[in-house]
C-alpha cells in the first residue's frame, strides 16, 4: 500500500537518499585507492600476504592449520609443534604472553618476525629500522646451521636484533646486525626473522627464502604447524571486535546519526501550534531600536540622561516640586512624602549627576546606574502606567514584569 507522505517528507527522503549515495560513492572510491595491507596474513593474496606459503605447505602435505584462538588454548603437549607469528601487531595481554612462554617451556617452537616480536617473546630484544627502504637485500649465512642450508636469503629488514650474545645463535646478519637468530627457552626454541618478507607472496619465490621457511618450521611433515591469525586482529568475542578503533568510531557515527534522526523526527512530530503574532507595539522593539541607535552613535551619556530626566519628571510632578530641585532635596521629599526609606537612592542620584558631567562615560557604568534607577522606579511604582498599557496590548508582555 503506497504511503501518502507530505511534500516536505518526500523532499527530506530525497535529500537523505542523495547524501547517502554521495557518501557511498566517496567511500567506494576511497576504498579502491587504499594502500595494500602489509599484514602477512594467510588469508591475504596481496604482495605482502602469506596465502601462497600457507597453501604451498598444505599441498606439500605439511600438517598446517590457521590458529585463530588465544595462546591460552595452545596444546599442552607442545613438543613437535611450531607456532608461526608473522608480524603480530595486536599487543598481547599479560596472560597471553605468559601462555606463550609456557608453550615454549613445554617444548614448543615459535617462528616470529619483525620488531613487534619483542612484545610477545621472552628475552626478545629488537630494534626497529627507522629508514627501512623498499629495496630487497641479500644476506649470506654467518654459520653452517640447519637454517642456513638453503644458502643466501632475500628480505627487507624492518628491525634488527639488539645485540648478539652467547644465548642467541646468529644465522644471518647485515654488517654485524643480526637479522635471523634463534635461542632456546625451556624445552622449546624461538626463531626470529627481521622481517616477514621471506614468507610473503612476493618473497617466497626468491632463492633461499622457501628453504629458510621450511627449515624454520622443522622441515618435517610430522610437525604440527599453527599459523597464527589471532594477533592479526582476529578476536573470538564481540566485545574484543568492538574494541577496535574503526568499529568504535563507526558505531559512534551511527549513534550520532540515529540521535540526529530521532531529534529531527521528534521535533517534526510534536503538536503544531500557530505562530505567535507579536505586536508591533511591543515595548521591546522600541528598546532594541533605541539601544542600537545609542550604540552606533556612541551616545552612552544620552542613554543615562534620558531615563534620569524621565525619573525626575515623574517624581517632581507627583510631588509638585520644581524640576530643577537638587538631588538630595528630591530624595528627602520622597522619604518624607512617600515614606521611601531606601538609603541608596540619594547616593545613586548624586552618582548619576556626576557621571552625566563626563563627556563619554563607560557602557558598563551607564548600564549599572540605569538598572539601579529602574529598580527604584519599580519600588516607587512609577512604572504602573506602562504596565497597564502593556497589559492592554494583545500578545505583548509588559517591560516591568
Amino acid at each position: 500500500m503506497p504511503l501518502n507522505l507530505p511534500a516536505s517528507d518526500r523532499r527530506l527522503l530525497l535529500w537523505a537518499g542523495a547524501i547517502i549515495l554521495v557518501l557511498a560513492v566517496a567511500l567506494a572510491v576511497q576504498s579502491s585507492g587504499r594502500e595494500e595491507s602489509v599484514v602477512p596474513s594467510s588469508y591475504s593474496s596481496g604482495s605482502y600476504g602469506a596465502k601462497a606459503a600457507y597453501l604451498l605447505l598444505k599441498e606439500q602435505g605439511y600438517n598446517v592449520e590457521r590458529w585463530e584462538r588465544s595462546p591460552d588454548a595452545l596444546p599442552m603437549d607442545a613438543a613437535n609443534t611450531t607456532l608461526v607469528m608473522a608480524y603480530p601487531f595486536t599487543p598481547p595481554t599479560k596472560q597471553e604472553k605468559a601462555s606463550l612462554q609456557l608453550y615454549l617451556s613445554r617444548g614448543g617452537r615459535i617462528l616470529a618476525t619483525s620488531a613487534t616480536a619483542s612484545l610477545f617473546l621472552p628475552q626478545a630484544e629488537t630494534v626497529p629500522e627507522p629508514m627501512a627502504g623498499p629495496a630487497w637485500k641479500t644476506f649470506q649465512p654467518q654459520l653452517l646451521t640447519q637454517l642456513t642450508r638453503g644458502g643466501a636469503i632475500k628480505m627487507i629488514p624492518g628491525a634488527y636484533w639488539k645485540h648478539s650474545s652467547t644465548c642467541c645463535l646468529v644465522h644471518y646478519a647485515d654488517a654485524g646486525r643480526p637479522v635471523v637468530v634463534s635461542y632456546p627457552v625451556g624445552k622449546g626454541e624461538v626463531i626470529w626473522w627481521a622481517s616477514a618478507t621471506p614468507l610473503t607472496n612476493a618473497g617466497i619465490t626468491a632463492a633461499g627464502n622457501l628453504p629458510l621457511l621450511l627449515n624454520s618450521l622443522g622441515n618435517s611433515r610430522d610437525v604440527r604447524i599453527l599459523w597464527d591469525e589471532y594477533f592479526h586482529g582476529y578476536r573470538e568475542s564481540l566485545g574484543a571486535y568492538m574494541a577496535q578503533p574503526p568499529l568504535t568510531f563507526g558505531l559512534l557515527q551511527c549513534f550520532l546519526l540515529l540521535g540526529a534522526l530521532l531529534l529531527t523526527f521528534s521535533r517534526r512530530s510534536l503538536p503544531v501550534h500557530p505562530a505567535q503574532d507579536i505586536s508591533r507595539l511591543s515595548p521591546l522593539e522600541f528598546v532594541h531600536t533605541l539601544g542600537g541607535l545609542y550604540r552606533r552613535a556612541s551616545a552612552t551619556r544620552a542613554a543615562l540622561e534620558v531615563p534620569y530626566l524621565r525619573f525626575r519628571t515623574i517624581v517632581t510632578r507627583r510631588l509638585g516640586l520644581n524640576p530643577d530641585i537638587p538631588a538630595d532635596a528630591l530624595a528627602r521629599s520622597l522619604r518624607n512624602r512617600f515614606g521611601y526609606k531606601d538609603a541608596s537612592l540619594p547616593e545613586l542620584l548624586r552618582t548619576i549627576e556626576g557621571v552625566l558631567r563626563e563627556d563619554q562615560p563607560g557602557e558598563e557604568t551607564v548600564l549599572h546606574l540605569t538598572q539601579e534607577l529602574n529598580q527604584h522606579m519599580r519600588n516607587l511604582k512609577l512604572l504602573q502606567e506602562n504596565v497597564t498599557h502593556g497589559e492592554r496590548v494583545p500578545g505583548v508582555e509588559a517591560r516591568a514584569k
